[in-house]
């Protein structure tokens, strides 16, 4: 059997009696739960970290307005789906009137389990289609839904908002299923049925018939005995044919014999309404047809007028483009020309200093020639002259030999002078004796 351990209420409620994110924690103050209770030797107390179920009976002050009726007609709508089953009223609009239109209205009901303390979490969300408050209670979007709470995601975790604004119903579920594709351990279950929910919740061991007799004992300002009180046997019998029985079967029965009843009854009226809607047909069909033309017509031309504007809207874009294609052009044009005079006058400047660059490498060309033209004739000078004192050598060598020789002969001849200057100086005594 599983109790009641914690509600939060967030974003619900009417304008008067508002809960914007309230918690109400009843945890930790009942009996502990033995059958969890594991012996520890190393603990002072066992009994301090045993879990302790849910407080057994609780009492809510407030005074009148304080919202103690929408707090009980808000945990009833998670445990008895359907707006006929409101605590308290008959009014079966009474909890569109607690979600607003900016509201994406969450009840979430946290259950502990009496003998093995396992944790249980059901919610529902409620939201008006776009937002928009309507008349229409079939635009109030409803889904339920439970899950095993873990350390990632519980009760304190639903992600209600993302950086401060409301999730959307659909974005809240895409949320839960991928938290349940991670951790398939939270058994994640989503309903939008009424029938399908309150299946649901008998597998779970939460039974809904349990709180429609609360919801009978709450019908009223009476006690509690009066719910079971019965004026007649067929009032006991209904009673208990609503306890065994799905109400939803004889309920749809009864709808249907209700609406054949009210056909029957409205037979002739409509007889005569169908009657007057045929003659009104036959005499409005020409004008019907017109209609038709007309608003064939009339789209056309709002066609042809769209289309006019998205054409004036496309040339004029075309044009801005084009006139900023011609700005960049001739931008680009100027600076091609710009760049084209100082290039020829670039090209000028490198001409002269290519033109005078090469009159120097001529005039230094130039001047070597002449260095090596003054070079040459002088080796050519040195040449004659060396051919001119290798012809001169010949007569000079013959020259000396010739002096050489005739000093050669004068030194004989003096020599034979000498020695025959003694023989001529006695030849001449001889001649000069004869004499």
């Amino acid at each position: 059997m599983y109790e009641l351990s914690r509600v939060r209420l967030f974003s619900v409620g009417p304008p008067g009696a508002r809960y914007q994110d309230v918690h109400l924690d009843l945890r930790g103050v009942g009996p502990v739960i033995q059958a969890v209770v594991q012996e520890d030797l190393f603990a002072v107390d066992d009994l301090d970290r045993a879990p302790r179920r849910p407080s057994p009976a609780s009492v809510l002050f407030l005074e009148n307005g304080g919202g103690k009726s929408v707090l009980i007609k808000l945990i009833f709508s998670v445990m008895l789906p359907g707006r006929r089953q409101v605590v308290g009223t008959t009014n079966t609009r009474v909890l569109e009137k607690f979600v607003l239109a900016t509201d994406v209205a969450h009840v979430v009901l946290e259950w502990m389990h009496t003998g093995t303390g396992d944790r249980l979490v059901t919610g529902k969300v409620s939201e008006w289609r776009g937002h928009v408050v309507s008349s229409d209670s079939a635009k109030l979007s409803d889904a339920w839904y439970s899950f095993r709470p873990s350390t990632d995601l519980h009760l304190d975790s639903l992600p209600f908002t993302v950086d401060r604004r409301r999730v959307t119903l659909s974005r809240f579920s895409e949320s839960l299923h991928e938290a349940h594709r991670l951790a398939p351990e939270l058994q994640l279950v989503w309903e939008t049925g009424h029938r399908d929910w309150t299946e649901h919740l008998v597998n779970l061991g939460l039974d809904p018939e349990l709180f429609r007799y609360q919801r009978a004992m709450n019908a009223g300002e009476g006690e509690a005995a009066e719910a079971f009180s019965f004026r007649t046997d067929e009032a006991f019998v209904d009673f208990l044919l609503r306890a065994v029985l799905d109400e939803e079967d004889p309920r749809g029965l009864t709808d249907v014999i209700e609406g054949y009843a009210t056909k029957l009854a409205q037979r002739a009226d409509l007889t005569l309404e169908r009657e007057f809607v045929d003659g009104a047909l036959t005499l409005l069909g020409p004008l019907a047809a017109a209609e038709q033309e007309a608003g064939a017509a009339r789209d056309i031309e709002s066609g042809a007028r769209r289309e006019a504007v998205q054409l004036a809207a496309a040339i004029t874009t075309r044009h801005l483009a084009e006139t900023e294609r011609l700005a960049v052009i001739r931008a680009h044009a100027e600076d091609v020309a710009s760049a084209a005079r100082t290039a020829a006058l670039e090209e000028r400047r490198l001409q002269e200093i290519s033109i005078e660059l090469h009159r120097l490498v001529a005039g230094l060309r130039l001047h070597e020639a002449q260095i090596a033209r003054d070079q040459r004739s002088e080796l050519q000078n040195a040449a004659i002259r060396l051919c001119a004192a290798w012809r001169a050598s010949g007569p000079v060598l013959r020259e000396r030999e010739a002096s050489a020789e005739a000093t050669r002969l004068r030194t004989v001849m003096a020599a034979k002078e000498e020695r025959a200057r003694p023989a001529l100086r006695a030849r001449a005594v001889a001649a000069g004796r004869l004499a």
